[in-house]
């Protein structure tokens, strides 16, 4: 991993792809047949427009310096660096041996409803996979709420581990060995960038 990508100046925009491959067959009645591995990464396009040479200077050394699709870095994506939901106290897991699409946690603020909200985005302490909350989650009298995930948990998480849902860093990779941009009279510095989960 080499450190947290540069995002002064931001991106002028942010394109979020969830990419879960399924094989779909469809019989000669039509009848569709499916089936999913259960895999799934995040895909990440950043667009920059107008920037000057010493705005794009240190975004494009950053991006030569992963050597194509080599290493991995980490990004707090703008615009999703807090939860819509409440997401008070301090959330862990709440439970040994966990696994499918939902998650048993603890240590949240007692009786919140909305503690998380459906598309907030979490990590859990041990893993680098970046999980989004699919249907609002509440905290009971205990602190505890149960959350629904995407994708299905990739590894166990421990008892008691942490769960991050501000400014979740997500681990990225190139997603081309070529680095492209435009440049424009006076010097202006256009930028595209594909980047996909690596975990």
């Amino acid at each position: 991993m080499s450190g947290s990508f540069p995002l002064t100046p931001s991106p002028s925009a942010i394109k979020i792809q969830s990419m879960a491959p399924t094989r779909v067959s469809v019989a000669h009645s039509l009848r569709r047949s499916t089936r999913t591995t259960g895999a799934q990464r995040w895909v990440v396009t950043a667009d920059w427009e107008g920037l000057t040479r010493a705005q794009f200077a240190p975004i494009q050394a950053f991006v030569i310096a992963q050597r194509g699709q080599w290493d991995s870095f980490s990004m707090v994506l703008p615009g999703h660096k807090a939860p819509q939901g409440v997401a008070t106290g301090t959330p862990l897991v709440n439970g040994a041996s966990q696994s499918g699409r939902t998650l048993a946690t603890k240590g949240w603020t007692a009786n919140v409803s909305g503690i998380l909200k459906a598309g907030d985005f979490i990590g859990i302490g041990g893993q680098t996979k970046v999980y989004m909350v699919t249907a609002d989650a509440n905290a009971d009298a205990s602190g505890n709420a149960t959350l629904n995930i995407e994708p299905a948990l990739m590894a166990t998480p421990a008892d008691g581990a942490a769960l991050t849902v501000r400014n979740v860093p997500f681990t990225l990779a190139l997603a081309s060995d070529t680095l492209e941009m435009g440049v424009q009279p006076p010097v202006l510095y256009n930028f595209s960038l594909s980047l996909v989960e690596a975990f």
